[in-house]
């Protein structure tokens, strides 16, 4: 296998042969995949359609019931604690618990039936309840703090909406650059890859492409599923690819084109790209907000009189979510725009389509992916469905040859 070494840094354009990743492919997944595996993934995924829609309508209703029965400024004035700080903390908490009691059932249900039916989940009652106890801690925390900054601002000036964006936006992008480092190691362990060859040949392919990765990190995920999946993160000298274990039963031509695709996104400043729209997106958030909370009307049915008051967290985050229903399609769009960016970056950087279309099918034949998704889906997934995507290969192919 040819690799580039570390001098032989290449120039990768993955709109060299005029294909645009901000382009969808017509593609027929009948061109692609058989009947039963169409069939199969169907089965697989018409139970989690169901689920997922029944789980979005018994939470709107209970946050509706929250809202309407005034249960948190009730709550708060029972308490009788005289310092907002305090208030927010535990009407944070309280809407931690009644997320769980609404949700915990929902995930069980996943992952340790319905996904252990279909073999994927190799998930222990240990390792549930594990990961739902850090989550809650983690939540507890961080939910406590973004709620007392916001709240600060929201009770200090009425600009709160600019300087709330401005807040949120920074504890959003805080979290991101430190996730890898602190938040992922709670949950799973890293290793170094500890195949010579492979991590010699991915460490080649980034640095022939001028990726600065340091190392090849593999994931321990075996022990909550089987499904695969890579990505390149961290900061600096810090900056690794990480694999997840189940890859590395994968053909390595296969693995070392999802790692191409990986480095594209990190080369092509996929997330500093996304970053502006979605605080962009986020201000139209924070300004909508601003527009509603000026009837009083609003804030009644909440049963608060302002909404410095901590009791209106409730109605504050209700209503922040609604603008996300049309604000999420521009940043699903994006995303799908940048996938099929790196999709060409990976084969101009490792120009083996045959090993690019045998790693997505491998994807999706594995994991069940939805095959034939509904209209909502492909406008709001962030990836493009999979038989685009080998259609995009096929075509690159296609001009490449010629």
């Amino acid at each position: 296998m040819n690799t580039a070494t570390a001098t032989e840094v290449r120039t990768i354009d993955p709109t060299r042969l005029g294909i645009s990743p901000w382009k969808s492919f017509k593609a027929n997944p009948e061109d692609y995949f058989d009947k039963e595996e169409i069939a199969r993934s169907r089965r697989y995924v018409k139970p989690l359609r169901i689920a997922n829609v029944l789980r979005i309508a018994v939470n709107l209703a209970v946050d509706l019931a929250v809202i309407r029965t005034h249960a948190m400024p009730r709550l708060l004035n029972r308490l009788d604690l005289n310092n907002w700080v305090l208030e927010v903390f535990v009407v944070a908490a309280a809407l931690l618990v009644i997320g769980l009691v609404v949700n915990t059932g929902f995930s069980w249900w996943q992952s340790m039936v319905y996904d252990k039916k279909w073999e994927f989940s190799t998930m222990t009652p240990a390792t549930f309840f594990g990961d739902l106890g850090k989550s809650i801690g983690l939540g507890l925390v961080l939910n406590g703090i973004v709620f007392v900054l916001l709240w600060w601002i929201i009770r200090g000036t009425d600009l709160w909406w600019l300087f709330g964006w401005a807040a949120l936006s920074a504890v959003s992008v805080g979290y991101a650059i430190v996730y890898l480092k602190l938040i992922s190691p709670m949950f799973n362990k890293f290793k170094t890859l500890e195949d010579e060859e492979l991590h010699a040949d991915l460490l080649a392919v980034a640095h022939g492409v001028g990726a600065d990765v340091s190392k090849v990190e593999v994931q321990d995920a075996s022990k909550r599923d089987k499904r695969s999946n890579a990505y390149v993160g961290g900061l600096g000298r810090t900056r690794r690819m990480v694999l997840f274990d189940n890859m590395l039963e994968w053909p390595k031509d296969e693995v070392r084109w999802v790692c191409a695709h990986e480095i594209g996104h990190w080369r092509r400043k996929h997330l500093l790209r996304m970053i502006p729209a979605v605080l962009a997106l986020q201000l139209v958030d924070f300004i909508a907000l601003k527009l509603i909370f000026t009837n009083d009307a609003v804030l009644r049915f909440a049963g608060v009189k302002a909404l410095g008051d901590p009791g209106a967290i409730p109605l504050f985050m209700f209503v922040f979510a609604l603008p996300g229903l049309v604000t999420g399609l521009a940043v699903a769009w994006v995303s799908r725009a940048h996938e099929r960016d790196a999709d060409l970056f990976g084969l101009e950087a490792v120009p083996d389509p045959e090993a690019a279309k045998a790693s997505f099918k491998h994807l999706a034949t594995d994991s069940l992916a939805d095959l034939t998704p509904s209209l909502w889906k492909r406008l709001n997934h962030s990836h493009p469905e999979v038989a685009e995507r080998l259609a995009m290969i096929e075509e690159w192919d296609r001009r490449n040859a010629s």
